[in-house]
């Protein structure tokens, strides 16, 4: 391999870490499948990463960095609403890449348990989601698509609560309850915290 910076080689190792996490899942992304899918030596991990943890939480944030990223850049190239972001911010959309997320935000909240390295990177996306979420609320209500009463961090909490269980209900494949469910109960529950004309 050519000769990298320092940052410019850690990123490289990270975005290789994130693509493995994508196809494969968090448990996949070990060290050495790392390194064999950038094509450089172990050592070269240890290097940049303290640990095997460090590398999947860094991993797991830059994942979310990206999710978040290719939504603003969807919502302007679709000239989405705001209100149709926020759908895709609760995985209301049935599509490939919110699968792929909602695995990967599983697996973090399952290493989260019991890696303190893996807790503090999950809150830390947490808070981004949150931030997030109240950011298209502020904007929406701006843009007079919708309303709301109730101050908008507690409905982004609202938001990630129902979300995330609903989420992890809906991975079980509980039969009567399928992503159609999914859909018109969150559509539901959104209505039930902002005031939409139509």
């Amino acid at each position: 391999m050519s000769y990298l910076s320092r940052d410019v080689r850690r990123q490289m190792i990270l975005e290789t870490a994130v693509k493995v996490a994508y196809e494969e899942g968090l448990s996949a992304m070990t060290v050495r499948r790392v390194a064999q899918e950038a094509e450089i030596a172990i050592g070269q991990i240890h290097h940049h990463f303290s640990s095997a943890s460090d590398l999947k939480a860094e991993a797991f944030k830059l994942s979310v960095d990206q999710a978040l990223k290719h939504m603003y850049e969807a919502g302007i190239k679709e000239n989405a609403s705001c209100l149709d972001m926020l759908h895709w911010c609760l995985f209301v959309e049935n599509h490939e890449d919110a699968h792929h997320y909602s695995k990967l935000w599983k697996e973090a909240e399952v290493y989260s348990f019991h890696d303190e390295t893996m807790r503090k990177a999950f809150g830390m996306v947490v808070r981004q989601w949150h931030e997030a979420i109240m950011n298209l609320l502020e904007k929406g209500a701006s843009n007079g698509e919708f309303k709301y009463t109730r101050p908008k961090e507690l409905i982004a909490w609202d938001f990630i609560a129902y979300s995330h269980g609903l989420d992890g209900i809906l991975s079980l494949g509980i039969e009567g309850f399928g992503h159609q469910e999914y859909i018109e109960n969150t559509e539901k529950f959104i209505r039930s915290q902002i005031d939409i004309d139509n």
